[in-house]
């Protein structure tokens, strides 16, 4: 199994850097919270029950596991117990500190064999596998920490996050994902909805070999519509067509017969109470209704296409209107401020088709279609679409 890149070196080697020393503070300062406050207050200024205004102002300025006053509260809390792992791991920091790295990973060791669940000790056994380039043990310790605390998230999600722009550890994390645990749901959820999908997300969700657990968890279709807001088109193409059935055609839906295909790669109706469009029956086939009141308009269905360059006409057949309603298509490059590639009227009588050409200039990865209605000085208009399509040409 390869290396860990240098991207994922930095990001785990200042995730022990900030997080090391924050998480066995906090831990000495939890144990000693009920006996002696005003010593963990100097550990641990966020916790307001014990906090005292100076001891805050020390810790905020930065006191190093060396400090006097942190080495003799350590040596106190150890000489009464050898086995409070956040003790041991505070000594160990002092170590480290102080150039023994022996000494520092024979007190890490020690804290490892008294507690799994310490995530100081977890945090420092990563830095150390990542250090020897193994990707295994970094993992491994990666799911012991999630598993074991609380307060691992925070520290463990960002760094699991970058790691995965490096192509050789997307596979590794993604095997990870697959072992059944409470944390894999919150860090995709992290990874794609707080962090936005950046590089290598879409790749580690789609070497999940588990995907019925991705789509019952929703992570598919969360991290499709990521994408696709943030103007990765093809990446959400992809990500799209590996979960769902293949479409036939350019456009989704067709005929408006399912539901189940959702905005960007399908249909999103407008509902606004002056103009609307929804699913409906016409003749016994399903339809696109659409309908406004006197003066409003504006797009009431829109999808995204995935074209190529290329040569395409845009074809569309009415199911029925009435005279108010003078309904137009629109095709845009779906980038911000892109081009508009064509505009078609839609049909005024029932069965009555229409069609237009249209080019993909080079560029135009995205482009969003829509029906839009006019707005009209009726008391209200009103019909429906049975069918739109693209094809080549």
């Amino acid at each position: 199994m390869g290396g860990w890149a240098g991207p994922a070196r930095a990001a785990i080697a200042l995730c022990v850097a900030g997080g090391l020393t924050l998480v066995v503070r906090d831990g000495v300062a939890t144990a000693l919270g009920q006996d002696d406050p005003a010593r963990a207050a100097a550990l641990a200024p966020s916790d307001a029950r014990i906090a005292l205004q100076a001891a805050r102002a020390r810790i905020d300025a930065g006191v190093a596991p060396g400090d006097p006053a942190v080495r003799r509260l350590v040596d106190r809390v150890l000489a009464r117990d050898v086995t409070l792992p956040a003790a041991v791991e505070l000594r160990a920091l002092r170590a480290e500190a102080e150039g023994d790295k022996t000494r520092a990973a024979t007190l890490f060791s020690l804290s490892d064999r008294i507690s799994r669940r310490s995530l100081g000790t977890r945090v420092w056994l990563i830095q150390k596998a990542v250090d020897t380039g193994d990707v295994a043990g970094a993992l491994r310790d990666f799911d012991i920490a999630l598993r074991t605390s609380a307060a691992a998230p925070p520290i463990m999600f960002p760094v699991l996050t970058n790691a995965a722009s490096d192509p050789a550890l997307v596979g590794p994390i993604a095997r990870l994902l697959d072992r059944p645990s409470d944390w894999r749901a919150m860090f995709l959820h992290y990874a794609v909805v707080e962090r936005h999908a950046p590089s290598g997300v879409a790749d580690l969700v789609l070497s999940i070999r588990d995907r019925s657990w991705v789509k019952r968890e929703g992570v598919d279709r969360s991290l499709v519509e990521e994408l696709a807001a943030h103007g990765a088109f093809v990446e959400a193409r992809r990500v799209h067509d590996a979960f769902n059935p293949a479409a036939k055609g350019w456009v989704a839906d067709p005929d408006f017969s399912r539901p189940g295909q959702t905005y960007p790669f399908g249909w999103r109706l407008v509902e606004t109470g002056e103009i609307g469009a929804t699913r409906g029956v016409v003749a016994g086939r399903s339809v696109l209704a659409y309908q406004a009141l006197s003066g409003a308009g504006g797009p009431v269905a829109t999808q995204v296409l995935t074209l190529p360059k290329g040569a395409y006409r845009l074809a569309v057949r009415a199911a029925a209107t009435d005279a108010a309603a003078s309904p137009y298509w629109t095709l845009t490059c779906a980038e911000a401020r892109g081009p508009q590639l064509l505009q078609l009227d839609q049909p005024r009588e029932a069965g009555a088709t229409g069609a237009t050409d249209f080019t993909v200039p080079e560029g135009c990865l995205g482009q969003q279609l829509a029906l839009h209605l006019r707005g009209a000085d009726a008391p209200s208009q009103s019909g429906a679409v049975a069918s739109v399509s693209v094809s080549g040409r």
